[in-house]
C-alpha cells in the first residue's frame, strides 16, 4: 500500500486512536479484539447472512489497522506486538474464510473450492515474504496485500452478495496467486544478482 494512502488513513483514525490511547487500552487488546469479531464474522458468513458478516469483517479490518498506529502513539511497539498482530491476522483470515467455505460447500462444491484457493493463496502471499526475509531477502513487493483483500471481501458482502460472492473470492485467489509469484520472481532475481557479483561463486 503506497505511503500516501496510509498517511491519509493515519488522519482519519487518528481522533480514534487518541481516544483508545486516553483510555489506555493497550495494542494488544486490540489485536486479540479482532479474533472474537472473525469467529462471528465466519459463523453469520456460514449462515448466510452475508451483510452482517461484512460489518464484522469491516471491524476486524479497523483493529488491524488501529493497533498499529495505538502502539505508535503510545510507544509501545514491540517485536512481541508485530509477532502477534500477524499471527492474528493469519488466524482472522483463514477463519472468515472459511466461514465463507462453510455455507458454499453445501450450496456449490465448486464455489466452496473457490474459497479453499482464495484461503491457500492468501496465507502464501505472507508465508512467501515471511520465508523470503527470514533467508535475507527484501520482498516488500506486491500489491495484493491484507488490506486490498480485505476491501474485495467486503465489496462481495455488501455489494454482491450470497450469489455473487464467489467472483470477489476468484479475484482474492487470483490476486494472491499473482503476488504469491511476483514474491518469488522478485526473490530470485536478487539470488541471481548476488551469484553474479564480484568474488562470489
Amino acid at each position: 500500500m503506497k505511503e500516501q494512502t496510509k498517511r491519509k488513513g493515519r488522519r482519519l483514525l487518528s481522533p480514534l486512536v487518541g481516544l483508545l490511547a486516553a483510555c489506555r487500552v493497550s495494542p494488544t487488546a486490540v489485536t486479540v479484539a479482532a479474533i472474537p469479531l472473525s469467529i462471528g464474522a465466519a459463523y453469520l458468513f456460514a449462515l448466510g447472512w452475508f451483510v452482517w458478516g461484512g460489518v464484522l469483517v469491516a471491524l476486524v479490518g479497523l483493529c488491524d489497522t488501529i493497533d498499529g498506529e495505538l502502539s505508535r502513539a503510545t510507544g509501545r511497539k514491540s517485536a512481541i506486538g508485530a509477532f502477534l498482530d500477524s499471527l492474528v491476522d493469519r488466524v482472522s483470515e483463514a477463519v472468515v474464510l472459511g466461514g465463507i467455505y462453510w455455507y458454499y460447500q453445501a450450496v456449490n462444491p465448486l464455489y466452496g473450492l473457490i474459497a479453499v484457493a482464495a484461503l491457500v493463496f492468501s496465507m502464501l502471499v505472507s508465508y512467501a515474504r515471511a520465508r523470503a526475509e527470514g533467508v535475507g531477502f527484501d520482498c516488500q513487493v506486491g500489491w495484493f496485500e491484507r488490506p486490498v483483500r480485505v476491501l474485495v471481501l467486503l465489496a462481495g458482502a455488501f455489494v454482491l452478495g450470497r450469489t455473487y460472492m464467489p467472483i470477489a473470492l476468484a479475484v482474492i485467489a487470483a490476486g494472491s496467486l499473482g503476488t504469491v509469484i511476483h514474491r518469488l520472481v522478485h526473490v530470485l532475481r536478487q539470488r541471481n544478482s548476488a551469484s553474479h557479483q564480484p568474488g562470489r561463486k
